[in-house]
């Protein structure tokens, strides 16, 4: 089996990058998860024949990877696991946004939590029926037979983007299957963006058996269904509660079902850039320090160079009559003085 256990280090090695604005909310977090700093890793490699139940729970406090498997017969199975609390629950800046009445408003935004969980996997599996003696007396003369189809279940889902990947395996008589999974969840700071990263690999070959493979990415602005008052109409409008990430109408919902004898591959990968919360400047800043204080959209507008370089007091200044002496306040004459 160490040639399995080789081969998964080189594939774990390859895939493992960190990379790092959030739907901002509640739902961000792993339900009772808290953000404790940590780091773990877990390696196994196990051969040999009887029954076997493994059951993998994986969390940080926005992401979980949980990996479910049983069956009676002979089994090859090798797996590393690494998990990252890179972050506890992070910090928060202000930024300057535009209120009602185009009014500045200052508010707080969180930074969140960095985490990242991978999990890379392969197997060969094959079931057949093992029957065992235990112990002694009654049970020495009576023993259990164990006759349990293959089952394999892993699910990963990061909770910040709203993504869920799944793959499962049931009823099988025999599996051949590899499989990489990394999730990675990176908040939004002051001055950089944040990143998402949520993926799935899979390679399996199936005898007699049923698999499921999932992909869901769901729409934290769920709208839902109106309609006018003379039933004519039918318009949709933002979900009363925001703070629960909508199921229906999912932006990406992927189900495949096979069941006999099939060769899969699948490659399933989600990426999400989410944007840091910017402050809105004023659209037309005072002329301060001149035309380098002035901000480069506002620059942008070649018709208002001439207010923001201060170019058009130059100009009036030169062209005032009598001569205007800008170093000093001065009135105009009676000559020039506007009288209505």
């Amino acid at each position: 089996m160490n040639h399995l256990k080789n081969r998964l280090i080189v594939i774990s090695s390859v895939l493992f990058f960190v990379l790092g604005s959030s739907y901002a909310g509640p739902w961000d977090l792993n339900p009772g998860k808290e953000a404790l700093k940590h780091t773990h890793h877990s390696e196994g490699d196990v051969t040999g024949e009887g029954f076997v139940m493994v059951y993998q729970n994986i969390n940080t406090n926005n992401l979980s990877a949980v990996e479910y498997m049983h069956g009676s017969g002979s089994f090859d199975v090798a797996d590393i696991i690494d998990s990252q609390q890179k972050t506890g629950h992070g910090g928060s800046y202000y930024y300057q946004s535009q209120s009602k009445g185009l009014v500045p408003d200052w508010k707080e935004q969180w930074t969140g939590a960095n985490s990242v969980i991978k999990l890379t996997r392969q197997s060969d599996m094959t079931h057949s029926p093992m029957t065992f003696a235990y112990g002694t007396g009654w049970y020495a003369s009576h023993p259990i037979t164990y006759n349990s189809l293959l089952k394999d279940r892993t699910v990963a889902k990061s909770y910040q983007e709203g993504s869920m990947m799944l793959h499962q395996l049931e009823y099988a008589r025999g599996f051949v299957g590899d499989m990489a999974v990394e999730l990675n969840c990176t908040g939004p700071t002051e001055t950089k963006d944040g990143y998402g990263l949520a993926s799935m690999k899979l390679e399996d070959k199936v005898i007699q058996g049923t698999v499921h493979i999932a992909e869901l990415l769901t729409n934290p602005q769920t709208l839902k269904a109106k309609t006018s008052s003379d039933k004519k109409k039918t318009y949709y409008t933002p979900s009363s509660s925001m703070k629960t990430l909508g199921v229906r109408g999912a932006l990406i919902e992927i189900d495949e079902n096979y069941i006999g004898n099939f060769d899969i591959q699948r490659s399933m990968k989600l990426e999400v850039t989410k944007s840091r919360a910017v402050t809105m400047e004023d659209w037309l800043p005072c002329c301060m320090g001149g035309f380098f204080d002035v901000p480069d959209y506002s620059k942008a507008n070649k018709g208002q160079i001439g207010i923001f370089d201060c170019t058009c007091r130059n100009t009036s200044i030169s062209t005032f009559k009598p001569a205007w002496n800008g170093t000093i306040a001065q009135f105009p004459t009676d000559k020039y003085r506007n009288v209505p």
